[in-house]
């Protein structure tokens, strides 16, 4: 992979926990950690009955550059980087989706590149 196939702008945000009344922890809003540049390879979907609900399901693979790996063994969340609770916006013609993580993974030697597997569901 080279640099120039990441050609798509996305936003990668992380969960800004809240409590309920009851003391749970929900999320109160996404705040955006970072954009960059990505290569968006569509991995296709599948359609699943989840309780009496039809779903569609989108699996999609980001590749990025590197972020500091280092640093996201420490520090706050944002600091940290992205965990499986993030998720990836994208704009694609005026529509925004988002893409939530299931996998990361670094790739090509000295951890050149991310790729990072989300889902996202209709």
């Amino acid at each position: 992979m080279t640099i120039g196939e990441l050609d798509r702008r996305v936003v990668i945000q992380y969960p800004n926990f809240g409590n309920t009344d009851y003391g749970n922890f929900v999320v109160a809003e996404w705040v955006d950690f970072r954009t960059v540049w990505a290569k968006i390879d569509w991995d296709g979907g599948s359609i699943k009955n989840e309780t009496d609900k039809i779903t569609g399901i989108t699996k999609v693979d980001f590749f990025i550059r590197n972020l500091d790996m280092s640093a996201w063994l420490q520090g706050t969340q944002a600091e940290a980087g992205p965990t499986l609770s993030w998720r990836i916006k994208y704009v694609q013609d005026s529509t925004t989706k988002y893409y939530y993580v299931h996998n990361i993974e670094q790739i090509e030697g000295r951890d050149a590149f991310l790729k990072i597997t989300t889902e996202q569901k209709d």
